[in-house]
């Protein structure tokens, strides 16, 4: 294993501090020392320099034990930020959402609104406003349908923005990274956010919005799957009868025959703990005769905890946010040495 050498030594001991300073929120040099192990001559120096960039703000003297009062420092939320732009179909219309984060990857601006159609610049207004009103936007994020892969969409179900000029026109336009990340895929994650990953490991959702075709997110321990070329759970195109665009989603028979293929095709080949369903349709009747029909198609030898969801809208929101906030971090100088 090789030693870090002094600049990365250096940039290790300021994300300690600065992952210290966010968590505490403030504390003094003295504190900051004693939380990181850090000597006090090294966080004086580090501490002067994320206060000079803005990045730490200087608070007020708080009593010592006996001796000089100490200034507080103040980590800076504002310092970095990421937009957020996600949609879903609600009422049988897209309905987009913007946010704002800061460093604590708390929302400080949100906006919504109908999109009749979507194009490569229809989120221009959106995000010119939000430039001109925030400083230190680090990264743009985008959740939306479909697959992408080294920034080409290639399949949408806004078929305006299918191809490579969506993400390099809002990169170009505004200097920052434009992630793009799957409408499920983040959904999913943010449901496995809330679980205890020290008992589910493996989580599958699967999205049905009626009028699109349904789509499919796997998370791993802790980590999106998405296969090759981001391909991974358009399970719109798998064989199964019924299919989603013949079925009659207010016949329960007919939802259970459909969902409890998908069930048992995810159950044999992943085996998660747990699969969540969303869509406006699902109710209690459909879940009970869903269980046992997993029941008897697997004998028996293997169920998942299996729950309905009404809307993506909680669960997306989540997973957008951690999505964009671990892209804030990325920002910070982290560095990975071996």
């Amino acid at each position: 294993m090789l030693k870090a050498n002094r600049a990365q030594m250096k940039e290790i001991n300021k994300n300690l501090l600065r992952q210290t300073l966010k968590e505490y929120r403030k504390a003094t040099k003295p504190e900051l020392a004693a939380l990181t192990h850090l000597s006090v001559v090294t966080v004086n120096s580090l501490i002067s320099e994320m206060v000079a960039s803005g990045e730490v703000i200087e608070g007020e003297e708080v009593p010592s034990n006996g001796g000089r009062p100490s200034r507080q420092y103040v980590y800076n939320g504002n310092y970095r930020k990421a937009l957020i732009i996600y949609g879903y179909e609600h009422n049988d219309k897209d309905l987009f959402n913007l946010l704002i984060i800061n460093a604590f990857g708390e929302c400080i601006e949100r906006k919504k609104d109908y999109f009749p159609n979507v194009f490569i610049d229809s989120f221009d207004i959106w995000i010119e406003n939000a430039f001109r009103s925030h400083k230190n936007i680090c990264a743009i994020v985008f959740g939306l349908p479909g697959a992408e892969e080294n920034g080409v969409i290639y399949v949408n179900d806004y078929s305006g923005i299918i191809g490579d000029k969506f993400l390099s026109y809002y990169q170009s336009k505004y200097g920052v990274p434009v992630l793009y990340e799957n409408d499920i895929n983040a959904t999913v994650y943010g449901f496995y956010t809330k679980q205890n990953s020290h008992t589910v490991q493996t989580v599958v959702g699967l999205y049905y919005p009626r009028i699109y075709g349904p789509g499919a997110g796997v998370v791993i321990k802790e980590e999106i799957y998405k296969g090759c070329k981001n391909f991974a759970g358009e399970v719109n195109w798998l064989p199964l009868k019924p299919s989603w665009n013949e079925v009659n989603y207010d016949n329960p028979e007919e939802v259970v025959l459909m969902l409890s293929q998908i069930i048992v095709v995810y159950s044999c080949v992943l085996a998660p703990e747990r699969i969540v369903f969303y869509g406006d349709f699902l109710t209690e009747e459909i879940l009970e005769r869903l269980l046992l029909r997993v029941q008897e198609l697997l004998k028996g030898h293997f169920l998942p905890h299996i729950q309905f969801e009404k809307s993506i809208e909680k669960d997306f929101e989540t997973g957008m946010i951690q999505i964009a906030y671990k892209e804030l971090q990325k920002r910070e100088g982290i560095i990975e040495w071996y």
